[in-house]
C-alpha cells in the first residue's frame, strides 16, 4: 500500500512538472491553445486539460510538442526547465 501511495505522488509530481513545461513553451512561443491543439492535431479544449491538470498527455503527444517546440523530450520531465 505504501508503495502505490509513493507511486501515485511520484506521478502527481511529473505530471504537474509536464504541464507547466506545456504551458510555458507555448505562451513563450506566442501560441494560443488553439493554435497549439491544431499543431499536434488535437483541440484547443485538450491542451486546456492537459495544462490544467485535469488530463494526462500521452507520449505520441508529448514527442510531437518536443518536435514543434525543439526541444529534447526530455525538457518536459525536468523543474524550471530551460531547453536542452
Amino acid at each position: 500500500m505504501i508503495k502505490i501511495l509513493i507511486m501515485q505522488e511520484f506521478e502527481q509530481k511529473y505530471l504537474t512538472i509536464i504541464s507547466k513545461n506545456i504551458r510555458k513553451l507555448r505562451e513563450n512561443a506566442g501560441f494560443s491553445q488553439e493554435v497549439l491543439g491544431e499543431k499536434i492535431d488535437c483541440t484547443r479544449e485538450f491542451i486546456n486539460r492537459v495544462e490544467n491538470r485535469k488530463e494526462d498527455i500521452s507520449l505520441k503527444s508529448l514527442l510531437k510538442l518536443a518536435f514543434i517546440f525543439n526541444v529534447n523530450p526530455k525538457y518536459f520531465f525536468e523543474p524550471e526547465s530551460d531547453g536542452y
